[in-house]
Formats: structure tokens, sequence, C-alpha cells
């Protein structure tokens, strides 16, 4: 029998899949994009992140390296401690009248393709942030972004160990990300424009 030397992994809102030696494409939105584990001496599933964006503002430029690890057994969306203050305060979200969390986009750059989260990935039912922080040594490890459930519910996650490769896919049947409501410059102090 022919079985792939790979595995992957389907979160969902309610409950995940995991696929071994194959993978269910039925649950792709899209095809697998492949990227190939970054030092994978190190022993993690990670890839190289090339920028971490919130809206169209560049919170890590990732100019000292940046990596995703795929953790299954995080819910939170890790974030490297010294990193940690600047992306929680860039990710203001509000809810709406609906009871909807409204906000920027947060994104992260792999270069052939953007992995990207709505408010309604990242925040909790009061529109707070769910980053956790991750207390690495900073000499060893720079710009360091775990993706667990935060990601998987929203990505296919496929794991390629004989050629040490780490693919992407959008999940077929989630909902569309709910994007930032538009808003209006007004002028603010000594002529300086401010979104509302």
């Amino acid at each position: 029998r022919n079985v792939l030397p790979q595995f992957g992994f389907a979160f969902g809102a309610e409950s995940g899949e995991l696929h071994l030696g194959a993978h269910d494409t039925a649950r792709l939105a899209s095809p697998l994009q492949w990227f190939p584990v970054d030092h994978p001496e190190d022993g993690y599933w990670q890839v190289a992140v090339r920028a971490v964006r919130v809206g169209n503002v560049t919170v890590d430029d990732c100019k000292r390296g940046c990596h995703g690890i795929v953790d299954t057994g995080v819910s939170r969306l890790g974030v490297q401690a010294s990193n940690l203050p600047l992306l929680q305060a860039t990710l203001v979200a509000a809810l709406s009248k609906r009871g909807e969390c409204h906000g920027s986009l947060l994104s992260f750059d792999l270069g052939d393709m953007v992995l990207t989260l709505g408010p309604q990935d990242y925040t909790d039912s009061n529109c707070a942030p769910q980053l956790g922080p991750l207390s690495l040594d900073e000499s060893k490890f720079a710009g360091v972004y775990t993706f667990g459930e935060t990601v998987l519910r929203r990505y296919y996650a496929a794991f390629d160990w004989e050629k040490r490769k780490l693919g992407f896919a959008p999940l077929a049947g989630v909902s569309a990300i709910v994007k930032d409501p538009p808003r209006k410059p007004l002028m603010g102090v000594r002529g300086s424009a401010v979104l509302v």
C-alpha cells in the first residue's frame, strides 16, 4: 500500500481530526502550500516567518529572524515575551452591538502564503486578545510564535517527516474572516490623521 510519510491536523470549532499517511482533500479549501522545516535539528515543526502584521502595520519585521512553531497542545497564540507588549497593544478589538468582535486582521507572512486570523480567531468572548507569553532565551530564540489551536481552527497543517516540510491550507467550511469595519480619518492634534 502507498502510504505517504506524512500526517496532518484539522481542527474545527467543535472537533478535530488527525490524518495519518494521507490527507482528506475535502477538508482543504485550496491545495497545501509546503515550506521547509526551519532548523529541523532543533526538533520543532517550525517555519520561517517573514513578517507579522496587524492590519497594514508591521509589528515584527523579522529582520533578526522569526519562526512559527506548530504546537497542537497550545490553545492561545504564543508570542515571545519581548514581542508580546507591542502585539497586545496593537491588537485592539471592540465588541459590536451585535455581540461580534471587530478589529484588525493578524497575519503571518510565510512568503508564498500568508496565514491570516480575524478578531474572532484571536480574541475571547470579551474581545480581549488571547496571547500567551513565551519566555525563551533571546540569544537562542528570536521572534518565536506558536501556532496552536488559534491557527489550526482556520488552517490545516500537514507534516512530511521524510522531506522535512510543513504544509498549510485554509480549512474548507470555515466561516469567513470578519474584516475591520471601514474607518474614517479625522484630523487630530496639529493636523495629523487619526482613524476612528
